[in-house]
C-alpha cells in the first residue's frame, strides 16, 4: 500500500479539499449465490413495495403447483434480528424491479448484478448493493447483501425440506477460516515439491520471481484499498515483462516434472496469473485477479510463511476487508503479526532481506518487524472503529486493541502510524468512558500545529470517516483555532 508525503500546510492557510475519494471499482468475489428458492422466483411475483405485500393464491389444477401467498415480513420475521433489515430491503427490492407495471430496466439491472460467466447465479453483491441502495436511498453494504440473501436462502431450504417431509440436514458450508486453511495447505505442498524439484541454481531465479510477483499484487492492491499506507511499492509496473519472466521460470518447473502430480496445483496457479498478466485492462476486476493469483503464486515459490508469503496474505485479507467477518479479520491480522514476528531473527529471512536491500527502491520490502506493525496496526484499528460504531461491545477488545498499539510502540517507534493509532485510541476510550483527560494531554503535549499534522495523516491513510470526524472533534475541544483550517468531513 502506498506512501504518500505528508503534507505541510500553512498554519494560516486553510487546508484545500481533498480530491474525492477513489472507492474500489466493483470486486468479484465467489462465496454464495443466489439461487432459485421458494423466497425467490416461486414467489418473488407475490411481493408488491408496500408495507402489506400478500396476494391472493391461485392454483393451477388438480395437478398442478399453487402460487405460494407469503408477504415480505413472513419471510424475515424467522430471522435472526440484526439481518431482518436488509433482508426486508432485498425483498423489497426485488418486488418493485420484478413488477410487470414498472419501467425498471431489467437487462441492465442483471448486466450489472450478475457476475459475467456461464453460471447466470454468479452474483455481483457490490452492484446489487448499489441498486438496492439507489432504489431504497438505503446505505447497505455488500456484505450485509450478501448476508441476507445467504439467511433468506438457508430459511427457504429448511422450510423447503419440513414441507417435504424430510430431516436431511442442509449442507453445512465450509467456514472462511476453513477456507483459508485449506488454501494454506494447498500452497504449502506446492512450495515443499518445488524446493525438493529445482536445482539450487534455479532457487534463485524462483526468490526473485516471487519478489517480482508480490511487487504486482501489493500495486494492484494498493489500487484497490482506500487510503492505503505502505512502503516500497513499485508505482509502475511492466506486466508484460513480469509475464516474459514468468513464462521462463515455468519452462524451468516444466523440464523438471514440477506441478504435474495430482497433489498438486502448482500448473493451475501459474495459468491462472499468467492469463490475469496477460488480460490486466486496468480495471478493479482485473486487479483483483493479479492480487488473487498473485498471492497464491508468491506463496507457491516463496512459501506461504515466509516474509513474502506473509506479505501476500495480509494484501489479500486487507483487500477483501469490506467482505469478512470482524472476527476473522482480526483474528487473521494477529495471527499474521505473530507470525512475522517469529521471523525477525529468521536465518533465512535475514538473507532474503539482505537481498532485497541491493534492489532499487521501488522494489525494497519492509522488514518483518513493520510487516508485523501493520498486521497489529491494522487489527487495532479495526476494533476501534467497530467499538465506535457499536458493533463490538466489551473491555476485552479495547484491551487487545491497547495490547496491539503497546506491541507496535515498544518494537517498531519509527513506525508512522503509532501517532495516529494512539489518537484514535484516546478517543475512542474517551468516548466509551466519559473521561477525555487522556485525549485532551495527547493534543496539549502534540501541540497546534503537530496536531495539524497527526489530522492530515489520519485523512490521509485512515480509511474510516467516523474516526477521522472523532478524533477532529477531540483535537479542536484542545485547539479551537483548528476548526477555521479543516474541512468540515460529510456527516
Amino acid at each position: 500500500m502506498p506512501t504518500t508525503d505528508r503534507a505541510n500546510p500553512n498554519p494560516t492557510t486553510p487546508l484545500s479539499v481533498d480530491p474525492p475519494r477513489q472507492r474500489p471499482r466493483t470486486i468479484y468475489v465467489d462465496f454464495a449465490k443466489l439461487e432459485s428458492s421458494p423466497a425467490g422466483t416461486d414467489a418473488i411475483h407475490a411481493y408488491k413495495p408496500a408495507a402489506s405485500l400478500k396476494t391472493s393464491g391461485r392454483t393451477g389444477g388438480s395437478g398442478g403447483k399453487g402460487t405460494r401467498v407469503t408477504t415480505v415480513e413472513d419471510e424475515v420475521n424467522g430471522l435472526r434480528v440484526n439481518v431482518q433489515d436488509a433482508a426486508r430491503a432485498v425483498l423489497t427490492w426485488l418486488a418493485s424491479v420484478t413488477q410487470h407495471d414498472t419501467d425498471s430496466n431489467l437487462d441492465r439491472i442483471l448486466d450489472r448484478c450478475l457476475r459475467p460467466s456461464a453460471d447466470a447465479s454468479e452474483v455481483n453483491y457490490s452492484a446489487l448493493a448499489g441498486e438496492i441502495n439507489q432504489s431504497l436511498n438505503m446505505d447497505l453494504s455488500a456484505k450485509r447483501v450478501q448476508t441476507a440473501i445467504r439467511h433468506l436462502r438457508e430459511a427457504a431450504n429448511s422450510s423447503k425440506a419440513s414441507a417435504n417431509g424430510t430431516t436431511k440436514a442442509i449442507d453445512a458450508q465450509p467456514t472462511m477460516t476453513q477456507r483459508f486453511d485449506a488454501l494454506y495447505a494447498k500452497l504449502q505442498t506446492n512450495h515443499d515439491r518445488l524446493l525438493h524439484g529445482l536445482t539450487q541454481a534455479d532457487h534463485a531465479f524462483r526468490r526473485a520471481m516471487a519478489h517480482d510477483v508480490l511487487g504486482v499484487l501489493r500495486a494492484s492492491a494498493s489500487r484497490l484499498i482506500d487510503r492505503s499506507f505502505g512502503e516500497g511499492i513499485p508505482q509502475h509496473v511492466d506486466l508484460d515483462a513480469t509475464r516474459q519472466r514468468f513464462l521462463v521460470f515455468i519452462q524451468h518447473a516444466a523440464d523438471r516434472g514440477l506441478g504435474t502430480d495430482d497433489s498438486s496445483t502448482l500448473n493451475e496457479d501459474m495459468a491462472k496469473l499468467l492469463s490475469a498478466l496477460r488480460d490486466h485492462d486496468g480495471s478493479a476486476e482485473a486487479d483483483m485477479q493479479l492480487v488473487v493469483t498473485g498471492a497464491n503464486i508468491v506463496a507457491d515459490l516463496a512459501g506461504p510463511d515466509s516474509l513474502p508469503g506473509l506479505m501476500a496474505r495480509l494484501n489479500i485479507l486487507m483487500v477483501g476487508r469490506p467482505m469478512l467477518e470482524t472476527d476473522f479479520f482480526i483474528t487473521q491480522m494477529l495471527t499474521l503479526a505473530d507470525a512475522a514476528g517469529q521471523l525477525i531473527d529468521d536465518k533465512p529471512t535475514r538473507a532474503y532481506m539482505g537481498w532485497v536491500r541491493h534492489q532499487p527502491n521501488d522494489r525494497q520490502t519492509p522488514s518483518p518487524n513493520r510487516v508485523r506493525s501493520y498486521c497489529l496496526n491494522n487489527a487495532a484499528t479495526h476494533i476501534l472503529q467497530r467499538l465506535h460504531t457499536g458493533k463490538l461491545t466489551g473491555a476485552h477488545w479495547f484491551d487487545t486493541a491497547q495490547q496491539c498499539f503497546d506491541t507496535m510502540k515498544k518494537h517498531d517507534r519509527g513506525f508512522q502510524l503509532l501517532k495516529t493509532t494512539e489518537a484514535i485510541m484516546l478517543c475512542v476510550l474517551a468516548e466509551l468512558t466519559d473521561n477525555t483527560e487522556p485525549a485532551r494531554d495527547f493534543f496539549n503535549r502534540l501541540g497546534r500545529d503537530k496536531s495539524l499534522d497527526l489530522l492530515c495523516d489520519l485523512r490521509k491513510f485512515d480509511n474510516s470517516d467516523a474516526l477521522n470526524r472523532l478524533v477532529r472533534r477531540g483535537a479542536i475541544a484542545v485547539h479551537p483555532s483548528l476548526k477555521g483550517q479543516l474541512l468540515v468531513l460529510p456527516n
